[in-house]
């Protein structure tokens, strides 16, 4: 009889050690699951925090490039140039914890892109657009094959129109997007973000990629460029620009030897040697360039340990001379 009490003790107790063990399991596991619950937690708090903080010093930052593009306008109302405050690089402001750098971004030292959206007077004449002749120069300059300059120029001329009638042998309207496995229409209006390029016919990532830096997205059919704000790197819009009447070689020339302050007028500019080389300009051709901007890009990123935070915001100087902030995207789109 006391051998069986023995044996059944035995059993209660290996049956009481298995269930505890299984309880010390099942608590291990909780506690595990509520610590990486909590470190998740935690993870998130200190990412919405180092945000917070970074919209916040991008904030100030934006505001301090307003009051730079005030002081630069104040100084000289009538040009605007790469001497001035707006233009300096490297900038790098300290600040607790983290570092605030900042560069700003003329928006007429680049090809707008909305200009292809001008359109002749006479559509049934072969002469085409300036705007479409000139981005299809610019592409070819930048060694982009021939056809498929040609056929960018009229895709991204149809996509920005506000018709839906295809452009020309190589246009592309709501018939070729709807098509597509994940289908979708054209914009028939301004382009809003240089992105949006990604989303048109015949455009390739590659090609993308070399493309945008020579190229903005105002809200404009007009294509304004400022001769006191274009580098060397980018001689390629005044030759395409010119209509190709001028070598990338001169371009280069008329920006190297461009005064520091920059030309004090289009008429000055137009005069310089290498353009007056070209012989007789259109109206429609001397009306592209300015000496002043309107419009400016900043990018501003605040940078917290290995964290950062970018915000591009984009003023606009009206006719009235009052300078405004007319938008702000959060995230580096370079």
């Amino acid at each position: 009889m006391s051998i069986f009490l023995n044996k059944g003790l035995k059993q209660q107790r290996g049956v009481a050690l298995i269930t505890v063990l299984l309880v010390v399991a099942i608590v291990v596991v909780l506690a595990t699951n509520m610590t990486g619950r909590l470190q998740l937690l935690m993870g998130r708090s200190i990412n919405m925090q180092a945000n917070q903080q970074g919209l916040w010093s991008a904030m100030a930052g934006e505001q301090l490039v307003y009051n730079v593009l005030e002081q630069d306008h104040k100084d000289d109302p009538q040009k605007v140039h790469l001497a001035q405050l707006w233009a300096r690089e490297g900038m790098i402001f300290p600040l607790n914890n983290g570092a605030l750098s900042g560069e700003v971004r003329d928006l007429h030292s680049c090809f707008n892109i909305n200009a292809l959206g001008v359109k002749v007077d006479n559509e049934q004449s072969p002469t085409r657009p300036l705007a479409q002749r000139q981005f299809e120069i610019l592409l070819r300059q930048l060694e982009i094959e021939d056809y498929v300059a040609e056929v960018l120029s009229y895709t991204i001329a149809d996509w920005v129109d506000e018709d839906s009638r295809v452009n020309g042998n190589f246009g592309a309207e709501d018939e070729t997007y709807s098509s597509k496995t994940v289908p979708y229409i054209t914009a028939n209006g301004p382009i809003g973000d240089i992105s949006e390029l990604l989303a048109i016919e015949g455009m390739t990532s590659a090609i993308y990629r070399k493309i945008t830096p020579y190229l903005c997205a105002l809200p404009t059919l007009k294509n304004k460029l400022n001769i006191n704000t274009i580098t060397e790197e980018h001689a390629e819009l005044l030759v395409a620009l010119f209509d190709n009447k001028l070598s990338v070689e001169d371009a280069k020339s008329l920006i190297s030897g461009r005064d520091p302050e920059g030309f004090k007028s289009v008429d000055e500019f137009l005069s310089s040697p290498e353009i007056s080389s070209i012989g007789a300009l259109t109206d429609e051709i001397k009306e592209q360039f300015d000496v002043k901007s309107q419009d400016f890009m900043a990018k501003l990123t605040y940078t917290l340990d290995e964290q950062s935070f970018t915000l591009n915001s984009v003023y606009h100087r009206d006719d009235g001379g009052k300078l405004h902030v007319v938008s702000r995207q959060i995230g580096d789109d370079s």
